[in-house]
């Protein structure tokens, strides 16, 4: 069976030299322009692997990567005409697997392929369910989409973000440093009151009583985690202090 290769890259002209160079027996490759339509297929074909381009219009690739990692664990190849040190770190930061400058020698570009398809089959990839529902709470994870009750939310950018990323995991404990490095990137893992912040905008946005939560419970000094509104445990429901009383 063939291996599916997903490549995002803006270059036309690259992903026709691309696809004829690894067109083959062993794999099938599909091609995105955009991030937005890679993520959509990503999520419609669940390739084994994606090769990703960082510079295109709108979404790049550092923030396609990103999205992905909230999804998938499938292995990420950056291959990019971006050659400095920071960007290499970035990439790998935020979930790449590994990392190629063009222009690329194709036996390079295989044998990376296969190596890193090799260590994903021994760890079976995986992806996520495309949206958390929990019959009043829906929270589309393909798009910036979340209904309550059937109507839909206004969240900015990072709210939803924040939102999503619980959503992923409802029902288990993100810690904060999780939530920081996911929803703002790694170098901001060790500042906290962003995410004290944003739990209180979220649940002025979704709880019933922002002052008594039933959905975003908090575990204290650990982190926090998303719940339907019914069938809650013991957990530790306070709201912060330092609330503050409009979203900024």
């Amino acid at each position: 069976m063939r291996r599916r290769i997903l490549v995002i890259d803006d270059d036309q002209s690259f992903l026709v030299v691309l696809k004829q160079a690894l067109q083959s027996e062993e794999y099938e490759l599909m091609t995105a322009q955009t991030g937005a339509d890679g993520l959509q297929q990503a999520l419609a074909f669940h390739p084994d692997l994606v090769i990703l381009d960082i510079m295109m219009p709108g979404m790049d690739g550092w923030e396609v990567c990103r999205r992905l990692r909230e999804i998938t664990n499938i292995p990420v190849l950056f291959l990019t005409a971006k050659r400095g040190e920071d960007d290499v770190v970035k990439s790998l930061v935020l979930g790449g697997d590994d990392y190629m400058q063009k222009p690329v020698r194709v036996h390079e570009l295989r044998a990376r392929l296969e190596a890193l398809l090799r260590r994903a089959e021994a760890g079976r990839p995986t992806f996520h369910a495309p949206s958390y529902d929990d019959g009043e709470l829906v929270v589309d994870l393909t798009q910036p989409r979340v209904l309550l009750r059937g109507r839909p939310l206004d969240l900015t950018p990072q709210e939803y973000r924040v939102l999503a990323i619980l959503a992923q995991n409802a029902g288990q404990v993100v810690t904060y440093r999780e939530l920081l490095s996911r929803a703002w990137g790694p170098e901001f893992s060790n500042t906290e009151s962003y995410i004290h912040l944003y739990i209180c905008y979220l649940r002025a946005k979704i709880e019933d009583d922002p002052a008594q939560p039933r959905r975003i419970v908090n575990k204290r000094r650990v982190g926090y985690m998303l719940l339907p509104a019914k069938g809650l445990g013991e957990h530790d429901t306070k709201t912060r202090p330092d609330c503050p009383p409009t979203n900024g």
